[in-house]
């Protein structure tokens, strides 16, 4: 929606500033509009046609394919033009009761939920809620919602609205449950993995993946049963010789053959080649419980498409897997468990590690070298339904260093990823922790996020010198403690009802790009640091970066002006080294429009303000330290 006072005024701002103070006081004798309630509510629109959020976009593929059917909810603002779509009704609850909402988007005109009456709803074999008929729509105020019963989908409980009192009451009757009306509804506490609680749980995914990793190194050191042309000519006569649970001792020299493993044994090497025929991939794992250390693996196939047959083509996301999950690789390993990969190093004209459906996957210490176009290459380490720890290795060239597809709970940390397409990608992944990784030269990003997951953790990574820094979509993201510096673009916040904070954009073309239409996240305590342009928003209203009094640092903000708001995408705001610009940026005809455009809805354009910017960095040692090294 264009704003009344909008961008034809900030144009009309130096030449015309007695006109507008005119205008504005107009504009305040008269009063200010509201967008309210009044009159007609607005009618349900075509859920693909709100603005989404809510549950992850797997956990609805999920519901899709089981043939079931998600309550969902559609909000309309009274400051906000786009119908709001949630996908799951505790996603709406839970939004509507967090402090700052009404601020952002206004008071709901309308509210509706889907209609279970009359459809006969069941629950699948998963428990998910499914109906013989179409849903429809009813007034929130008008339903009565079936909370606790055995009703779920992937994210948890489901809420389960009716319009009949009747039909919610045999729903309960037979699955349990209890029943609530529109106003006990608002109040009942939802359970959420909100931002701030993903920023809490990242010592427990520390702690977790240093559990895995302390279960994993035992395995290195099992008693050894065969040194290979000593009991046996070759290694893959070893591992068809020896005993199982002992370890496979590998001399120092080239071997030319592909291997099967297909026991639970480590092989162990030092100054060790495994070096395949070029055709398909060089270990296959078929075993649970095997660990591969201390080798070096080259000869891969260059083929990364599917032979007929391999790909389950009833699975919603098999396009994926088809597309990614079969590449020739160095090592590759499916439906087995407590894989562990320690100081191997792998060149490949096409992927290092390829996992399907592997639990327990624990990746330390290697290191894989891809093709140098990252066109040609494919990748690093690639998990598909197979959470991973990958820690403390080298990703150089190819596609992606660390490729993931609904690999929910993986722990990607401590790596380094030198001129890939992208160092980490994540597909449908969530519950997720990226920390401490550093990315040089990336094509596209250090770190990208699609397909809307929810509840990743992306923390102390240090990306520099590539196209972007960190490419974020997903809910309840926690991304914090972050460097980005000498970026074209540091970060691309596609995210909704997330927290960025101690982030240091630093040197960068432009520090920050609002990705979403919903100003949902939190950005706060972050330093904006001589970057080209600060901030770039897209479409979309006012957004706030201010929290309990804490808001951002900005360099381009001289220190003369200390008190008031900041706008760093305001034309004036934003040019405020510009001569004389900072003195017209305080001036009463300006104070008097940012007041108008606080104040009236309607007049809400697509901006960012921080109504307490700081005027200190946060982390000042940080800064000194870029300041004063060149490290590409």
């Amino acid at each position: 929606m264009t704003s009344m006072f909008g961008s034809a005024i900030d144009r009309a701002i130096p030449l015309r500033l007695v006109g507008i103070v005119g205008f504005v006081l107009v504009t305040l004798s008269v009063g200010v509009f509201v967008i309210g309630a009044e009159g007609t509510a607005p009618e349900p629109v075509p859920f693909d046609e709100t603005v989404e959020t809510g549950m992850a976009a797997e956990n609805e593929q999920t519901l899709r394919a089981a043939d079931a059917t998600l309550p969902k909810a559609e909000v309309f603002h009274s400051q906000y033009q786009f119908v709001v779509g949630y996908r799951g009704v505790g996603y709406m609850i839970d939004e509507l009761q967090q402090s700052g909402h009404t601020q952002q988007f206004g008071q709901p005109v309308a509210i509706y939920v889907s209609d279970y009456a009359g459809t006969d709803p069941t629950l699948t074999e998963e428990r998910y809620p499914q109906t013989e008929t179409e849903v429809d729509w009813v007034r929130a105020r008008d339903a009565t919602f079936v909370v606790d019963s055995a009703a779920r989908t992937p994210a948890g409980d489901a809420i389960i609205p009716f319009s009949s009192t009747g039909d919610a009451a045999q729903f309960a009757e037979q699955h349990g449950g209890d029943l609530l009306d529109w106003e006990e509804l608002r109040s009942k506490n939802i359970d959420l993995d909100h931002a701030g609680l993903v920023r809490e749980g990242v010592e427990t995914k520390q702690a977790s993946a240093n559990d895995s990793v302390a279960a994993a190194e035992p395995l290195i050191n099992r008693s050894t049963s065969v040194i290979v042309g000593e009991g046996a000519p070759t290694i893959q006569a070893a591992i068809d010789a020896t005993t199982p649970g002992t370890t496979i001792r590998v001399p120092p020299g080239t071997y030319t053959e592909t291997l099967q493993v297909n026991r639970p044994v480590t092989i162990r090497g030092h100054n060790a080649t495994i070096r395949g025929d070029g055709n398909g991939s060089v270990i296959t794992i078929a075993s649970d419980d095997v660990t591969l250390s201390g080798l070096s693996i080259e000869g891969v196939g260059q083929s990364t498409e599917p032979e007929e047959g391999e790909v389950n083509t009833q699975q919603w996301d098999s396009f994926v897997e088809s597309g990614y999950g079969h590449s020739d690789a160095a090592i590759e390993a499916e439906n087995v468990s407590n894989l562990f990969v320690h100081e191997v190093s792998i060149t490949t004209p096409t992927s290092g590690i390829v996992l399907r459906d592997v639990n327990g996957t624990v990746v330390d210490g290697i290191s894989v070298v891809g093709s140098e176009d990252h066109r040609d290459g494919f990748m690093g380490v690639l998990s598909i339904r197979s959470p991973v720890v990958v820690q403390h290795s080298t990703f150089e060239d190819g596609r992606d260093g660390v490729y993931l597809h609904r690999a929910d709970g993986s722990v990607v940390r401590d790596n380094r990823f030198v001129s890939n397409r992208y160092g980490i990608h994540l597909m449908y992944t969530s519950d997720a922790l990226l920390a401490d990784n550093v990315a040089r030269r990336e094509a596209f990003a250090g770190i990208t996020i699609m397909t809307e997951p929810a509840s990743n953790a992306v923390v102390g990574n240090d990306v520099r010198n590539s196209t972007s820094g960190l490419d974020i979509s997903g809910t309840h993201t926690y991304v914090g403690e972050n460097i980005i510096a000498n970026n074209d673009r540091a970060i691309l916040g596609g995210t909704d009802q997330s927290l960025y904070e101690r982030n240091v954009l630093y040197g960068n073309e432009l520090g920050f790009r609002t990705g979403t239409i919903r100003p949902s996240n939190r950005v706060v305590r972050n330093d904006f640091v001589d970057n080209e342009q600060s901030v770039q928003v897209g479409s979309g209203p006012l957004r706030i970066w201010t929290h309990d009094s804490n808001g951002n640092y900005w360099s381009k903000r001289p220190t003369a002006f200390s008190d008031g708001l900041y706008s760093p995408t305001a034309r004036l705001d934003s040019n405020l080294r510009e001569p004389g610009v900072g003195a017209l940026s305080r001036s009463p005809a300006a104070t008097i429009l940012e007041t108008v455009r606080e104040t009236v809805a309607g007049s809400r354009e697509s901006q960012v303000v921080d109504t307490a910017p700081r005027s200190e960095p946060v982390r000042p040692q940080t800064i000194t330290a870029l300041e004063e090294t060149h490290d590409d």
